[in-house]
């Protein structure tokens, strides 16, 4: 099996894109309209190779936040091994390199007739082909006790930025002898190996400097990706710090409780002095609501050029797609790296 870096398949990704909209926008002399929302990794590489692609194509970005945050790479700075700066990013160079027009604001509604992106200020873009690229949201309420208010307290720590923050602080104030617990979600999630690479990197930290602590970790499943490689490498230089569940093993998580840091189980009951709360997860709000997901939650799109199999014109990048044989997860497009 051919083993692809995050760069090549950025182009890969980029190109299949431009192969797919270019031909289809660029029919007369006028530049065709095409809008990206979301100036995450997957929307900021297609406006990028969009923009690139002669002078054909006029590109509008809409991202609400003027600086973004990697997820990738965030693991390093919990470790103390990154700084927070390093991970977050501008649109400067899209808009002033690559003349993309970048419009700070949130995207609202889609309407596939008019071919219109009505944003949150009131104003409407108009396109001739449209890529969203709004990412995942979570399914607070699922269990328990956790909800949006909760993850300020427990937090998820899987949408880049104030929560990585937030969790990092909670590990630097921990006491040496504490336990670290991670509630892994159950399939299909945005990066499936994040919760053990999570695990590893804070391990690396605990031994440095509190090498008293300990990690559970709570799995909705039984198996997770590349199991062996973690579970060797956490033998070897953590032996005794990381502790997985499966989920056949404690019955799955029933409920949480953010009083006492406390996560139940159908087996038993544990408190920690960090909780990092990982919900299921689903395609984002936009995406849903335009009728590019269907029953599963995910947005099903053609392999070969991302366009939505439920709304015809419309493209679908980064981790709420489902193309088949492609993972349907962060391990495919969103892997991307501008």
């Amino acid at each position: 099996m051919n083993c692809w870096t995050r760069r090549q398949f950025g182009c890969l990704a980029g190109a299949v894109c431009l192969t797919a909209l270019a031909p289809r926008v660029a029919r007369s002399q006028a530049k065709s309209r095409v809008v990206v929302i979301g100036g995450g990794i997957g929307g900021a590489t297609v406006a990028r190779y969009l923009a690139m692609s002669a002078g054909t194509i006029e590109v509008t970005l809409v991202e609400p936040k003027p600086r973004y945050t990697t997820c990738f790479f965030s693991s390093l700075y919990l470790a103390g091994m990154r700084s927070f700066e390093s991970l977050t990013h501008g649109y400067e160079t899209l808009e002033q390199r690559y003349g993309i027009k970048v419009v700070h604001d949130t995207a609202a509604t889609i309407d596939p007739v008019a071919k219109t992106v009505a944003l949150k200020s009131g104003t409407k873009l108009p396109y001739d082909r449209l890529v969203v690229a709004s990412g995942i949201s979570f399914k607070f309420g699922a269990i328990e006790g956790y909800d949006e208010t909760a993850a300020e307290i427990m937090p998820h720590a899987w949408i880049a930025g104030p929560q990585t923050e937030l969790l990092k602080r909670q590990l630097d104030s921990m006491e040496d002898g504490g336990l670290f617990l991670i509630a892994a979600p159950p399939n299909p999630f945005r990066c499936p190996p994040g919760p053990y690479e999570r695990a590893s990197l804070v391990a690396y930290y605990f031994k440095q400097f509190k090498p008293k602590c300990k990690i559970l970790i709570l799995d909705a499943k039984d198996s997770f990706f590349e199991q062996d490689l973690f579970q060797d490498a956490w033998a070897r230089h953590y032996p005794g710090m990381i502790e997985w569940l499966p989920g056949q093993f404690t019955g799955g998580i029933k409920s949480v409780n953010v009083k006492d840091l406390s996560v139940k189980t159908e087996a038993e009951t544990f408190k920690a002095a960090v909780v990092n709360f990982i919900p299921a997860q689903m395609a984002g709000g936009l995406a849903r609501q335009a009728g590019l997901a269907d029953q599963t939650g995910w947005c099903p799109v053609e392999p070969t050029t991302f366009e939505s199999k439920l709304q015809p014109g419309i493209h679908i990048v980064g981790d709420a797609i489902e193309a088949g044989e492609m993972p349907i997860r962060g391990s495919a497009v969103s892997t991307i790296v501008v």
